[in-house]
């Protein structure tokens, strides 16, 4: 038989139970934290972080701070910027500080000639009028690829020169960052080309979005590479709106971070990459509900990639 002290001991215990739980998930709710050089002691700024396999992430601020939010569930925090290694943290182990090592690019060797810059060629170019479809980031750290493949052609021309992109924003100056990469065995995008950040700068409004990467000295290999665009989720490119859905006066709100990039629709995925959750896959199939000439095909990063001499 429960007597009264009993009945009183298991409800003092659940109760007990219940502030406890309370209190390891408001541990949880929210993390604030600062990346670091593990040699300089700085601030790593633009740093790609995200919970392992899950939808949840943010990018570090210029002083290298960040907050995420993780679920009850979560357990690694991944931490990824060019440069440095990528660097994997259980979430209880986590103390409001990670640092990161440097790491030194091997660039596959190159025999050295003197540029000249009295020729250019073109790849891919594009008209701003025939696009009407973009990516775009709701606060998830997320990349998109193209891969661009050699062509003897390109001999004259062994340069990058610029990249050019059609960008929409509806702030003004909103940031993204450029990855270059090389190749891998499985044909996904590999190590880097360039191992410092390559950024991009949106004017508002739908733009022409040219990035002069000439004075890096990349030569376009003959592997063919990847040009990746990460977003940056940062105050400075967030952008608030208000919707209403069809047959609805409710009003909605949402948040997403500028700018969104253009896309092209293209018949195969072969070039089409999507990196998310930690991993590089390729880009999916348009559904029946896009526009008439997307649909059923598949959404490729307008480039145009400038060579030079």
């Amino acid at each position: 038989m429960k007597t009264k002290n009993n009945i009183s001991n298991i409800f003092s215990i659940k109760i007990l139970s219940y502030l406890l739980l309370l209190f390891t998930s408001s541990l949880f709710s929210q993390i604030k934290g600062k990346v670091l050089n593990n040699q300089t002691q700085k601030g790593i700024p633009y740093v790609n972080i995200w919970i392992e396999n899950e939808n949840i992430g943010t990018t570090s601020n210029e002083q290298g701070e960040f907050i995420l939010k993780p679920n009850q569930t979560s357990k690694n925090i991944i931490f990824s910027a060019i440069g440095y290694e990528t660097k994997k943290i259980s979430l209880k182990d986590f103390n409001k500080q990670v640092t990161l090592k440097p790491v030194v690019t091997e660039l596959n060797e190159v025999t050295i000639i003197s540029k000249k810059e009295t020729k250019e060629l073109s790849i891919d170019k594009f008209k701003k009028h025939k696009i009407n479809s973009s990516y775009a980031c709701s606060g998830i750290p997320w990349m998109v690829a193209k891969f661009f493949p050699y062509k003897k052609k390109y001999e004259d021309t062994p340069f990058l020169q610029s990249l050019t992109f059609l960008t929409r924003s509806k702030i003004k100056n909103s940031k993204f960052n450029i990855r270059l990469l090389s190749i891998g065995s499985d044909g996904k995008p590999y190590k880097y080309l360039y191992d410092k950040n390559i950024y991009g700068v949106a004017k508002k409004g739908k733009k022409y979005t040219k990035i002069d990467v000439s004075k890096l000295n990349i030569p376009f290999p003959k592997e063919g590479f990847f040009v990746a665009v990460e977003w940056l989720i940062i105050d400075s490119n967030k952008y608030e709106y208000s919707y209403t859905w069809e047959n609805s006066k409710v009003k909605q709100y949402g948040v997403r971070y500028e700018p969104s990039i253009s896309s092209l629709p293209v018949n195969n995925n072969e070039n089409c990459w999507i990196y998310s959750k930690g991993f590089w896959k390729k880009n999916w199939k348009n559904s029946k509900k896009a526009l008439k000439i997307y649909r059923g095909k598949y959404n490729q990063l307008a480039i145009e990639l400038i060579l030079s001499n």
